[in-house]
């Protein structure tokens, strides 16, 4: 088996998430043993957790209708706006040594490469093996992800979020989603919380999707997404103990993909 590389290039959010799924198929059908993917989002959409009730985190009704996607993960964690952002998928069978181990262990390995291509592009970064949440606990209904730090995410060395991951296992495969940000976008997602949300509550989130937030290109103005897709592909071949041989994701559009998609736009 081999480890490879998928750079699907920006897709909706429908399509992104049929996709990883897939992956996830191929993974437990050992066609590879370790997957990594980087792509974008168009149009600009929310991602909510795998196990989220969405009337509770937004409305979606609005969203939808000034042009914006939605789609479910099958990772964990809290809603998500993606526009300005390279995310990545990790797919890998969960006795894989990258990624094998207890949840906070598996955090751990995947933000090794992630943190060694940071600093090789000239970004300084950070990680805490504790979880640091801003405002309303872990599980508190419209609280998106960014207002929280979790273990092992990368951040900048004054406590700013950088990057928002998240995992989930299923049938002996293991899924990594991540965002990174370029561009501080998630301050939009206040624009379309339930309209039963208090004022006060988004004043806080307000605050914290603000203040609690880094971007690449703050932190580096002229930094372009392939300059991060490169270094990634780079970090995580060592991690994967195989250079990740970049694969074509036209092949992949089958009928079984397209049923995902499906499934994937129905499970809202």
């Amino acid at each position: 088996m081999k480890a490879v590389h998928f750079a699907t290039g920006k897709h909706d959010g429908i399509w992104n998430m049929a996709f990883d799924r897939y992956l996830m198929e191929l993974v437990g059908e050992n066609r590879w043993d370790f997957v990594f993917r980087t792509y974008g989002w168009y149009p600009a959409c929310v991602s909510i957790g795998k196990l989220q009730n969405t009337q509770r985190e937004i409305d979606s009704d609005s969203l939808i209708a000034d042009g914006y996607g939605l789609v479910r993960r099958p990772t964990g964690g809290r809603a998500v706006w993606h526009e300005t952002e390279l995310t990545y998928s990790i797919v890998a069978q969960i006795d894989h040594p990258a990624v094998s181990g207890s949840i906070s262990e598996a955090l751990k390995k995947t933000a090794a490469p992630m943190i060694k291509a940071m600093n090789s592009l000239g970004i300084m970064v950070s990680v805490s093996p504790t979880e640091k949440h801003r405002t309303g606990g872990p599980r508190t209904a419209s609280n998106p992800c960014f207002t929280s730090h979790g273990k092992w995410e990368v951040g900048t060395p004054d406590g700013r979020k950088l990057v928002g991951s998240a995992q989930a296992r299923s049938r002996g495969v293991f899924l990594e989603h991540g965002s990174i940000l370029f561009e501080n976008d998630q301050l939009k997602i206040l624009d379309y919380l339930p309209e039963d949300t208090p004022p006060g509550l988004k004043k806080i989130l307000s605050k914290h999707l603000t203040e609690g937030i880094a971007s690449i290109h703050e932190l580096d103005p002229d930094l372009e997404i392939r300059d991060m897709e490169s270094a990634l592909h780079a970090s995580f071949s060592d991690f994967a103990g195989h250079t990740l041989e970049y694969m074509p994701h036209e092949e992949l559009e089958t009928e079984r993909f397209f049923q995902l998609e499906l499934e994937c736009g129905n499970a809202i």
